[in-house]
């Protein structure tokens, strides 16, 4: 009886010592939302590319994905409340980490997706064995300038083949451009030409004599200063200039009579009575 008591305290005690153990554990297993926004919060605070890349290998190995340490990271794209950063792994290939600033985290990668660092993107944290910063890609004026030389040196036939290409495309638009504005051109000055040879409603327009024009008045009435009405309905305006001119409209014959405007001309009506007669028969000759 004593034996069995022994052993049930023995297991109330162990119990009672293994809850806060088991608490213990369950706290030292990192909050992947925690991580994040530490990861965050030490990119935009400029905290030591130590800690950030500690952080970054626990966060890559909260998500299940092998990740010894981290050897380097890059800042890909910072912008406000997100950041987006590539980290390589000792041994293994590229992972893609975002973080924001609620916690968000995304982990991704480690499979040959994520594209190589490259300084011209962002600074890139080399780190040594022991976690410390080893090095970074921060480049001097100089180096700056050297490599965006060497970027432009037309050495390498594919630069050489892009910028032809470039060049190819820009001369063709700017022929077509060329091509299209010259047949645009022409179009108007035949348009301008045509316009000047041919005055608004010359075509219908035949002319006649001023002696005919002084019996088609004769024979016309008086409706108003310069305006005469022929019996035929046409009306025949003298102009400031002393010309006269046959309109259909009276409207139009008062335009031309005070502006000299001429639109909707027509042609002079035919003569009547003893006018017409006049002006077809010949002349008389003198009898020798």
């Amino acid at each position: 009886m004593p034996l069995i008591r022994l052993i049930f305290l023995s297991g109330f005690l162990l119990g009672l010592f293994a809850v806060p153990k088991a608490g213990l554990a369950q706290v030292e297993i990192q909050d992947p939302r925690q991580l994040a926004h530490d990861i965050y919060v030490g990119i935009n605070r400029e905290s030591p590319p130590a800690s950030v890349a500690m952080k970054l290998a626990e966060v890559i190995q909260v998500y299940r994905f092998r990740c010894t340490r981290v050897t380097d990271y890059q800042v890909f794209v910072l912008r406000p409340n997100l950041v987006d950063i590539k980290a390589k792994c000792s041994g293994d290939p590229l992972y893609g980490v975002t973080v924001a600033s609620n916690g968000y985290v995304a982990v991704y990668g480690g499979n040959g997706i994520v594209a190589a660092l490259d300084r011209r993107d962002g600074l890139i944290y080399s780190f040594a064995a022991d976690g410390q910063l080893e090095a970074d890609s921060s480049l001097s004026a100089d180096d700056a300038l050297e490599e965006t030389v060497e970027r432009l040196r037309l050495g390498d036939s594919y630069n050489l083949m892009y910028v032809l290409a470039i060049f190819a495309v820009l001369l063709a638009i700017v022929i077509l451009m060329a091509v299209v504005w010259l047949k645009m051109w022409r179009r108007r000055s035949a348009k301008s030409k045509q316009h000047r040879k041919v005055k608004p409603m010359a075509r219908h327009t035949v002319s006649v004599t001023s002696d005919v024009k002084d019996n088609l008045i004769k024979e016309s009435g008086r409706v108003a200063a310069n305006i005469y009405r022929h019996p035929s309905g046409t009306y025949i305006a003298r102009g400031k200039k002393g010309k006269r001119r046959f309109f259909r409209s009276r409207f139009w014959a008062a335009m031309y009579r005070s502006l000299g405007v001429r639109m909707f001309e027509t042609s002079a009506p035919q003569l009547i009575g003893m006018y017409a007669a006049s002006a077809s028969e010949p002349e008389a000759t003198d009898a020798p």
